[in-house]
């Protein structure tokens, strides 16, 4: 019976193994985070959808479609943070391959993932990593992302126009709030100001791009600007093709300064236009619309995430936007968009679309040029699943053997016993008389 039990034990383990290790990523939604952290590309939304792809090897430069099998599905790393942490993470540390999740339930303390072990660093109530806070009330939260220097490990959060900025420090732990606000520069400090995008340029200005305060859109033209080296505010008037306001929005900088602006609403229609350039290397800065070949048609995204990889923008997820939304929440009621989509942007005259990963059946593909064939990575999806799908029965057949084979076993022995036991109690009846 032990050894039928140890059988039984390990066959089920095989199987968790197998179903563990193919499990479905949810692509697709709002809510996403991108961080890449040297060749790994990380998304997250929350606790349980975090996953990466390991780019070494990939040539971004050609129209290779990232095989669903490179995705590594992260929830089921153990042990992990047991309470609810933040749904805006930032990556940081010495190294810059720390993803750091803050929590703030009972005490101030964070969850640190190891991007190079692949593994929670860091677990919860651990003394040492309760954050040391300086002037941050204890009612305290994260509600917009994080924007990170790397040269120096603090990160800034952009709270209210009363309250101005957090800034954490990575290397030292500590939590802190800006001594300066907007407020004097935006009017009415309890309005809200949300839905913007944000990049951090060389010189320390945080550009907050777009945007509502209140209900009223931000324009485009007038940028809001902190200053991480002085502590102060201001608002930078732009030149150049100006575009439309906008929210649930992307923006993203590239080396040579140029901030690239993708998607979005505006009044409840996609924003005009989708792909925006503003040029911070000259003064004023300098806005523009690019020249787009190979356009996707239907690719009107918002509430996605974006992030600069090499010589390229990724674009990931969120929603395809419609003409449709929700009046009082100015949400898309359309599709969630699934994909990937890269945009080569080494080029400043001219930008170029192409597919990334291909998670959506109906993927909408560039004008003008070649589908990209995807149909070797979905058969070798397939047959990988169904491979798999034939080793679980064969393991649930093999059990269910076992079990039928150690309970006729028993039955025979327990008819034998129970024969000698008549033999010997006859015998002895003989022996009695």
């Amino acid at each position: 019976m032990q050894l039928s039990k140890l059988i039984i034990l390990i066959a089920l383990r095989v199987l968790n193994h197998i179903i563990l290790a193919n499990c479905v990523i949810n692509f697709g939604g709002d809510g996403y985070k991108s961080f890449l952290a040297g060749d790994k590309l990380y998304y997250f939304s929350d606790i349980s959808n975090f996953f990466h792809v390991d780019l070494t090897g990939v040539s971004l430069d050609t129209n290779t479609i990232i095989d669903r099998s490179k995705w590594i599905d992260l929830t089921d790393m153990r042990p992990q943070p047991i309470t609810s942490i933040s749904r805006y993470p930032l990556l940081s540390g010495k190294d810059n391959d720390k993803i750091i999740f803050f929590s703030n339930v009972g005490n101030f303390y964070i969850n640190i993932f190891d991007t190079k072990l692949n593994k929670w660093e860091v677990m919860n109530q651990d003394p040492k990593f309760f954050l040391n806070r300086i002037q941050i009330p204890d009612f305290w939260s994260v509600s917009n992302e994080w924007i990170t220097d790397r040269k120096t490990g603090k990160s800034y959060t952009f709270q209210s126009i009363l309250n101005g900025v957090s800034i954490f420090d990575s290397i030292n732990l500590e939590l802190t709030q800006s001594a300066s606000s907007p407020k004097n520069l935006l009017g009415n400090s309890f309005s809200s100001y949300i839905d913007f995008a944000q990049v951090l340029l060389p010189n320390g200005l945080v550009l907050f791009i777009g945007g509502k305060i209140g209900n009223k859109a931000q324009s485009m033209g007038n940028i809001i600007a902190y200053n991480t080296i002085t502590d102060s505010w201001q608002i930078l008037n732009t030149v150049g093709e100006t575009p439309g306001g906008r929210i649930k929005h992307t923006a993203v900088l590239t080396t040579d300064g140029r901030v690239i602006v993708f998607g979005g609403v505006s009044n409840l229609l996609p924003a005009s236009p989708d792909l925006s350039i503003l040029d911070t290397s000259k003064t004023p800065y300098e806005w523009s619309t690019p020249v787009v070949e190979n356009h996707i048609e239907s690719l009107v995204l918002g509430e996605h995430t974006s992030i600069i990889v090499k010589n390229f923008m990724i674009s990931a997820f969120g929603k395809n936007a419609s003409e449709l939304s929700d009046s009082i929440t100015e949400i898309f009621t359309s599709s969630e968009n699934k994909n990937i989509y890269k945009l080569d942007i080494s080029d400043p005259l001219k930008y170029k679309w192409s597919l990334f990963a291909n998670n959506d059946d109906e993927t909408p593909t560039p004008t003008n040029s070649t589908p990209i064939q995807t149909n070797a990575s979905d058969s070798s999806f397939a047959l990988k699943l169904r491979s798999n799908i034939i080793i679980i029965v064969i393991v649930l057949v093999v059990i269910s053997i076992t079990i039928f084979g150690f309970y006729k076993i028993k039955q025979y022995r327990r008819k034998n016993t129970n024969k000698s036991n008549i033999s010997n109690n006859d015998e002895l009846e003989t022996s009695l008389n």
